[in-house]
């Protein structure tokens, strides 16, 4: 007989341990507390600016199991600082949902700076590799885990403005592929996760400017923006064991907008 499975048992996240860096707001604080809900503990990583405590306690008051790290992932020593914190705390990591990110393009490739290719790489790539070298081994001993890099829509078409933003995060879904390759045979899973437009205040230069939002809606089937929640739903899956093969993959969230003519 087939073993006989609820949706209760392939999503709950009891027991797990999971690390989400820039927690504070948006997705990122959107997916630190469903994967709470779903039962794991979870350890909300931000920059100290970001008062990452702050939404941790309101998610503790609403009975989640979420605490706060300041770190700024750009600095290796406390990456260290949050993965010893983990494990000194808690044991094990069972999932780590690399969210931290910035965009800082003013326009097409003409005018950006290397100033500020060069910190988006440093978030978005460069304290990914680091932050798999330093958990990656540890999910490897525990018999498996999950690990997530925010990748983008930018990073899927071609941009007029998003342009060096879209060079990062194309990489991102590069580096989920090769993690996956290097580490499936430790029961690893690596995905990478392209949300389009998502109601945070992170796309508010498109949301809350009438001409840009039309644009942008006129070319989505769905005609709406997405909200937080739905890329954190994608997250719990992805750490649960329904997602538990799937890997190598960028999952697109984003009403269709990649699809449209």
């Amino acid at each position: 007989m087939p073993e006989t499975v609820t949706a209760a048992d392939l999503f709950s996240l009891k027991g797990q341990v999971a690390i989400v860096t820039g927690a504070a707001s948006g997705i990122g604080r959107a997916s630190a507390e469903l994967l709470a809900s779903a039962g794991a503990t979870v350890i909300a990583a931000s920059l100290p600016s970001d008062h990452p405590e702050v939404a941790a306690e309101e998610a503790r008051l609403r009975g989640l199991d979420v605490e706060s790290f300041a770190c700024d992932v750009t600095d290796q020593k406390q990456l260290s600082a949050l993965v010893k914190h983990a494990l000194d705390r808690h044991g094990r990591i069972d999932t780590v949902f690399c969210n931290a990110g910035v965009a800082l393009d003013t326009g097409p490739h003409t005018v950006g700076t290397d100033t500020e290719l060069d910190l988006m790489f440093d978030i978005h790539v460069r304290s990914v590799i680091r932050l798999a070298n330093l958990t990656l081994p540890v999910m490897a001993d525990q018999g498996g885990g999950t690990f997530l890099i925010m990748s983008s829509l930018s990073g899927v078409r071609g941009n007029s403005f998003l342009g060096q933003y879209g060079v990062t995060k194309a990489a991102n879904a590069q580096l989920a592929r090769n993690l996956a390759v290097q580490w499936g045979a430790q029961n690893i899973r690596v995905n990478s996760l392209s949300p389009g437009v998502i109601a945070t205040a992170f796309a508010e230069p498109i949301t809350s400017n009438p001409d840009a939002a039309a644009r942008r809606l006129a070319k989505t089937p769905m005609q709406r923006f997405g909200e937080p929640y739905h890329v954190a739903g994608a997250v719990v899956w992805l750490a649960s064991k329904a997602g538990s093969f799937m890997s190598g993959q960028n999952i697109i969230i984003d009403g269709g907008t990649v699809i449209s003519d």
